[in-house]
């Protein structure tokens, strides 16, 4: 077993299961009666079970076993990811792959199946023809209706100049529709950019699990200085996290001096990162974020809010405060364990707790569904719910329960690279950070209501209170 020494301090991106191994001392595994127990159960499965065991059923068995302890732990930041799901984070991480430039969201409510939510300009599928909304049912003619979203982009990607046949469901067509497309280099871009009104520059970053990040953000600034940006919005709202390096380094282009987090172990608690003395941008800037913001979006806000550098404007933030090292497992799959927590810089934990901005405000740029449910009438009774003059119906099953849940149509994400196409007079977070930094007033950017673009795998927090997991493909 290797160990990886990239610190993660964003789990939102990536959380599969469960928290960190808290020894209370160390237990051989094979002097222990429990992990004795765990091998002679996987033997005695494998020679007397009713059906032979082949290789696939084998592995399926040994990997339920690493999930079924992990799982164990009972915690949302420790994991197992099987080495096909290594292989697809290992390429968002690295910040390109061989695909059709789609993001791709789960069309089942159990999470399976792949609907595409963004088709990005000038790549293969948009050239293709395939449209948002489109529910990607084949793969290469084999259906992919069940099949997790991790298992379908493992099936779209491929290497550079394949071909990848589709067959997707789109509303009004009758027929199953069947696109061929060749794979090409797609970047995964997180940071993008737009010039508002006063002067003001905004910088949208979408996920730190890029390892191009701090780079993509140097040239952002850079472009929106030379078209005269004298004070910056830096926008960290739905951001789960990733890298706590490229955390370190976005918070050091921002600050000339101090620590910017510390970690703190079993043993010691020490300084992870400090700033240099050279910064990307000097002048007046705020921070945008709300309850989607977590781990290195916090250390970020944190750094900034502790050293006054940054007002932090919006919700109350996730509260992610530990942080993760990668273990590399002989499979190929990996075990994301937690090992440390990590403090502010004036050594504040703000696990479970967030940081509260210095100006709360209300993240209302998407609606609320509106949701009822009831029992106790008779089956296939319609029930119906009037509000502000529109009818909502729902229908009693054999039990007498009935529910409705309103759809609502998809979060729109821009199909450009780097480019962010906002909206401040509908965006109450937005049009306080203009406020505040004195370009109250402005009128709107000439664009449409929409999420900055990014490429990569993102997880996106549900009206419900969940989380909806994004992948690019």
């Amino acid at each position: 077993m290797t160990k990886r020494r990239i610190a993660i301090a964003g789990g939102l991106a990536l959380i599969v299961a469960a928290i960190a191994l808290a020894q209370v001392g160390v237990i051989s595994f094979d002097r222990s009666p429990d992990g004795k127990a765990i091998r002679e159960t996987f033997e005695i499965m494998q020679q007397n079970y009713l059906k032979p065991f082949d290789k696939k059923t084998a592995k399926k068995v040994l990997e339920g076993a690493i999930g079924g302890m992990v799982n164990a732990l009972d915690d949302p930041f420790t994991s197992y990811s099987p080495p096909r799901d290594v292989e697809i984070r290992n390429e968002d991480v690295h910040g390109e792959f061989y695909g059709i430039g789609v993001q791709i969201a789960p069309a089942n409510p159990d999470g399976t199946g792949a609907k595409i939510v963004n088709v990005f300009r000038g790549g293969p599928a948009f050239q293709a023809g395939l449209r948002i909304g489109d529910v990607i049912v084949e793969v290469n003619g084999e259906d992919v209706s069940k099949l997790s979203l991790y298992d379908i982009v493992a099936k779209i990607r491929g290497p550079k100049g394949t071909k990848v046949t589709l067959g997707v469901r789109r509303s009004g067509a009758n027929a199953l529709l069947k696109f061929q497309i060749v794979r090409r280099k797609i970047e995964i871009v997180s940071v993008s950019k737009a010039m508002l009104p006063g002067k003001v520059g905004y910088v949208a970053i979408e996920t730190f699990l890029n390892v191009k990040v701090n780079d993509q953000l140097r040239k952002a600034v850079d472009d929106l200085k030379a078209q005269g940006a004298q004070k910056l919005i830096l926008d960290l709202r739905d951001n789960g996290g990733g890298l706590l390096d490229q955390g370190c380094q976005v918070a050091d282009a921002f600050l000339k001096k101090g620590v910017i987090v510390y970690t703190r172990d079993r043993r010691s608690t020490r300084a992870y990162c400090e700033a240099g003395p050279r910064t990307y941008w000097d002048g007046p800037m705020v921070v945008l974020v709300n309850h989607g913001s977590a781990s290195a979006s916090e250390i970020v806000s944190g750094a900034l809010q502790d050293d006054e550098r940054a007002k932090i404007i919006g919700e109350q933030t996730f509260g992610k405060g530990v942080g993760q090292n990668v273990f590399t497992l002989a499979n190929g799959g990996e075990l994301t364990l937690v090992t440390f927590e990590w403090l502010t810089p004036k050594k504040r934990s703000i696990h479970k707790h967030g940081i509260t901005p210095d100006v709360e405000v209300r993240d209302n740029r998407f609606p609320t569904p509106l949701a009822f449910e009831g029992v106790g009438v008779k089956p296939g009774t319609k029930v119906e719910l009037v509000v502000n003059g529109k009818t909502y119906t729902a229908v009693a099953d054999k039990d007498g329960k009935f529910s409705f849940s309103e759809e609502l149509p998809p979060r729109k994400l821009s199909d450009v690279q780097g480019e962010a196409l906002v909206d401040p007079q509908h965006d109450a977070i937005l049009k306080k950070a203009l406020e505040i930094l004195g370009a109250a007033g402005s009128q709107a950017v000439r664009a449409t209501p929409v999420l900055a673009g990014s490429h990569g795998a993102m997880l996106i927090l549900s009206d419900d209170g969940g989380w909806i997991l994004l992948l690019p493909a």
